[in-house]
């Protein structure tokens, strides 16, 4: 009876310590953030040198807000063998000091690392039009 006893608490053992490895890396995986919650993060962390740049587009810009909802990436492809750049792009939308909307675009931003980025290499506007939609104030 004792060796049956020690065989079932092996396998008890066994299965206790199986079971306990998946989940423990299952709970690792669903605390480990996306790439998109990553990407989010990496620009929101650099949301004040973004919004110096577009402010120094055109002194009427008082406040640029961001959707990040409309976060994507993309490769940008230049032609060349070598290739383009993985850059972010979303929707920005511009405010002039007296409150009123002077328009919304797109803003690329190309970092170092597309799925680990830690720095910016360039950013640009994209379809950008600084003009009033209700004329100039």
């Amino acid at each position: 009876m004792n060796k049956k006893r020690a065989v079932k608490l092996s396998l008890l053992t066994g299965i206790i310590l199986i079971l306990g490895t998946i989940g423990v890396l299952g709970v690792k995986k669903m605390v480990e953030p996306s790439l998109k919650e990553k990407q989010i993060t990496f620009l929101k962390k650099h949301e004040n040198e973004m919004t110096d740049f577009i402010k120094n587009q055109d002194d009427k810009i008082s406040k640029v807000y961001y959707d990040w909802s409309t976060l994507d990436d993309e490769v940008v492809g230049n032609g060349l063998p070598q290739g383009g750049d993985d850059i972010l792009t979303l929707r920005i939308k511009i405010i002039d000091y007296h409150g009123t909307d002077i328009n919304s675009f797109g803003f690329a931003v190309i970092p170092d690392n597309i799925n680990d980025p830690v720095k910016i290499k360039d950013m640009y506007t994209i379809n950008a039009d600084y003009n009033y939609s209700k004329g100039d104030i």
